[in-house]
């Protein structure tokens, strides 16, 4: 044991935002984090997978996969691995996570898998790899940051997350926890670094639901707010706005329609009893009576967003109505982005976005503050950025030199390189293992 090696790859390449497909190994035994896809600036119709191929070496043994949030660049790409593995092993996720992986599962037919769910108190033995859990906020409930105890060393990794001090739904960070795990030792930091130009904490999701509440008061036709499917943070605070304004709420999206009936039935939404109204059902009332909560917003084809703005759409949109985007651009989707709102505002439509309004939107990733406690809290041997592009990795290097600490003390790979740990203080970039990243169009 003495001899082996921890190596770290990423199978979604490092510098890359989004595909997250995190594989720790030590000798013959993986441990996976997250499994998640990303989206073609090529062809808005298809999605990036990860590189599964160096997972099907028969000697190699999955101790389990683990699910750090519900997000589609996390969990995404799960039913396209499990239908091509022949491994079978255990898949762990928060509640809502799990809720929303199994649903995926369920969706493709895949019986031979079930997502366990656990909590953050969850101790979990996976082979040579103790893992512990520590919840933390994001824009999405139920997010995890992982405690990777191996023989040789210890790994937190700290994928999405900020410090929300007032989020709208679920509970604060564990940040006594963290620190806890901080004074026991930590030799590798794993950080988000998506944000890491931007100074400051990054703003509380709280903030966003006094915006959308002026946006839907000078609305005068129908309301509709778009985001991230899964953001049920977000679908809460424009609930409660339309509930306040005594319109009714319609889902409109498959995607929407499915995850505002898990969160409601899972307790992670709060709707006010008899205002959700079915599609077929709107045309009953008047505009200003309705609020739709609309799938689409990184411009996909064929989503309800790209169907309402073509005229396609079984809702017709008029002069008076408006559009509100409350999300961020996923890196590659701008230039489809703006033209669909070219396109909705064309219709005469009131189109309100990032460009034009603030507090529309807020990221769940931590800004330079927010990234600054995680280092302090944790008190790392060495750090490893993730889950940005280099630019990111790099500011994050440049942030963590101000802190202190030495410039090889923290690692840049390459797309397709390797981080070696060898024991608790040495930990080094090591070798390539070729990644082919694969397009596919959406099923």
């Amino acid at each position: 044991m003495q001899n082996k090696i921890l190596r770290i790859l990423s199978l979604g390449k490092f510098g890359e935002v989004t595909q997250n497909f995190f594989v720790y190994q030590f000798g013959h035994d993986l441990l996976i984090v997250d499994c998640g896809l990303g989206f073609s600036d090529q062809d808005d119709e298809a999605i990036v997978l990860p590189d599964f191929s160096y997972l099907e070496k028969s000697n190699f043994k999955i101790q389990g996969l683990v699910l750090t949030h519900g997000h589609e660049d996390h969990i995404g790409g799960l039913s396209y691995f499990l239908s091509r593995t022949k491994a079978r092993f255990p898949i762990f996720g928060s509640r809502l996570t799990s809720a929303l992986a199994q649903a995926k599962l369920d969706e493709k037919l895949i019986t031979s898998f079930k997502v366990k769910e656990v909590d953050s108190q969850a101790q979990l033995k996976l082979g040579p790899f103790d893992l512990s859990f520590v919840h933390v906020t994001h824009s999405i409930p139920d997010t995890f940051n992982l405690v990777i105890k191996t023989p040789v060393g210890l790994v937190y990794h700290a994928a999405d997350f900020k410090f929300d001090w007032s989020p709208p739904l679920g509970r604060k960070t564990e940040v006594g926890k963290i620190a806890e795990i901080g004074r026991k030792g930590v030799d590798l930091l794993v950080s988000d670094c998506l944000r890491s130009e931007k100074s400051g904490y990054t703003l509380s999701e709280s903030m966003i639901e006094e915006t959308l509440e002026k946006e839907i008061k000078s609305c005068q036709g129908k309301f509709f707010v778009t985001t991230m499917s899964s953001n049920v943070s977000r679908w809460q605070q424009a609930i409660n706005v339309a509930a306040r304004f005594n319109r009714k709420i319609v889902p409109l999206g498959r995607s929407v329609e499915k995850i505002i009936d898990l969160a409601n039935r899972l307790g992670y939404l709060k709707i006010p009893k008899n205002s959700l109204l079915a599609l077929d059902k709107a045309h009953r009332l008047p505009s200003k009576q309705l609020a739709f909560l609309v799938a689409g917003s990184q411009a996909q084809t064929g989503s309800a967003l790209d169907k309402l703005a073509r005229g396609k759409s079984r809702v017709k949109i008029h002069p008076k109505d408006k559009v509100v985007f409350s999300t961020d651009y996923i890196p590659g989707n701008e230039v489809a982005i703006y033209d669909l709102i070219d396109r909705l505002s064309r219709r005469g439509v009131d189109v309100s976005y990032s460009d034009i309004r603030d507090n529309l939107h807020v990221s769940g990733h931590g800004a330079q503050l927010d990234l600054s406690l995680m280092i302090g809290l944790t008190k790392p041997n060495f750090l490893l950025p993730i889950g940005g592009a280099f630019r990111h990795m790099r500011q994050y290097s440049v942030l963590a030199q101000k802190m202190g600490y030495h410039e090889d003390k923290i690692l840049l790979p390459e797309p397709e390189q390797t981080i070696e740990m060898l024991g608790p203080n040495q930990v080094r970039l090591g070798g390539k293992v070729p990644v082919r990243l694969s397009t596919v169009k959406q099923k």
